[in-house]
């Protein structure tokens, strides 16, 4: 029996820890970017489990180990920079999860993210979500929510962030990123017989099937 490697998305229950401007609450804020991370999950096949708003942390690391996670991410802003202070910091307590920290990071800044960090990567052997967790964990600072700037990259890109992580979790489980089809261009598709309104994106598609779709959209460009 093979089964299923269960992503434990973990974002912060920090609810007092509040951020300048409208950013709100650190808790809200990492929800909201959760809840973009997971469409992406399901469409690709990887399974995970996002704690409700309300468990706290000793009951994360306990759904987390009775699952038998096979990684535990924490998802978090930063502050304590003064308002001067970006960029992503990867906290990580094991080597897995300092490798799996890097590729977050270089995922974020790779979205042109600004940074004047002059380490990304920081080993925290404290942290209780980190090393109560049997799973490889890292708890990602995605950035600074006591900067203006800051705020702005976690609120205006989140759709962004959301697909970079969700990338690099969906590489690492195995799997191909499917995109987010429009719902107007699909129905449109499926009015010109390209598809049925029935096709199951949740898998890549095979040679054959991308074949079958070639020569159909052959045929309705002939058919002008």
């Amino acid at each position: 029996l093979i089964m299923s490697k269960i992503w434990y998305i973990s974002p912060s229950c920090q609810k007092a820890n509040i951020g300048v401007n409208d950013y709100g609450s650190e808790m809200e804020q990492m929800y909201l970017l959760a809840y973009e991370i997971t469409p992406h999950l399901d469409r690709a096949g990887v399974s995970f489990i996002v704690p409700p708003r309300n468990m706290d942390l000793t009951g994360r690391c306990k759904e987390s180990n009775e699952v038998g996670a096979y990684f535990h991410i924490a998802l978090h802003s930063n502050a304590g920079g003064k308002g001067l202070a970006r960029g992503p910091v990867a906290l990580y307590y094991s080597e897995t999860g300092k490798i799996m920290g890097g590729k977050l990071v270089a995922a974020l800044l790779a979205l042109g993210q600004e940074s004047n960090r002059s380490s990304h990567l920081v080993e925290q052997k404290n942290l209780y979500e980190l090393k109560k967790t049997k799973a490889p964990a890292v708890l990602l600072e995605v950035d600074f929510h006591d900067s203006v700037d800051g705020v702005e990259f976690i609120t205006n890109r989140r759709k962004d962030i959301a697909e970079a992580i969700a990338r690099v979790i969906i590489q690492e489980d195995g799997k191909f990123f499917i995109p987010e089809t429009s719902s107007a261009k699909t129905e449109e598709a499926v009015n010109l017989g390209l598809f049925s309104s029935q096709t199951d994106w949740k898998s890549p598609l095979s040679k054959e099937e991308a074949a079958g779709l070639a020569v159909d959209l052959l045929a309705i460009m002939e058919r002008g």
